[in-house]
């Protein structure tokens, strides 16, 4: 089991995903500590991704550079990148939809009630006598 902190600096939007993505791997029994760094980097990029977004959307598509020439925002790149880049987090964790089906499913294991919990003791011990 897995003890994942996200990130602080990352957008809401961001944040609220990755807490759907851990209680998803969580519930699977898929992840591990040793996942963490791989999580931080969907978060970041994916946070990344979102800022850049935002930027071209305040901004538009094309912008005037210091020789007054139309160009694309720089910032298109940068989400593209970081969209590239949590894509292939992404695949690796089973968060879309082909690479879902690959991911184990594990059952969900629900909690014993006080009285089956003493039924199964009481059975344990007739058992071993």
């Amino acid at each position: 089991m897995s003890k994942y902190k996200i990130p602080n600096d990352i957008e809401n939007e961001a944040r609220l995903y990755m807490e759907e993505v851990v209680s998803m791997l969580e519930e699977r029994g898929v992840m591990e500590n040793i996942d963490n760094a791989a999580l931080t980097m969907l978060a970041r990029n994916y946070s990344t991704f979102i800022r850049a977004s935002k930027q071209v959307e305040k901004d538009g598509m094309m912008i005037t550079n210091n020789k007054g020439n139309l160009e694309a925002h720089p910032m298109i790149k940068v989400a593209k990148d970081a969209q590239v880049q949590a894509m292939k987090v992404m695949v690796e964790f089973g968060l879309t939809a082909k690479s879902r089906k690959k991911l184990p499913m594990m059952e969900k294991k629900e909690e014993e009630s006080p009285l089956e919990q003493f039924a199964r003791k009481k059975k344990s011990k007739i058992e071993t006598r």
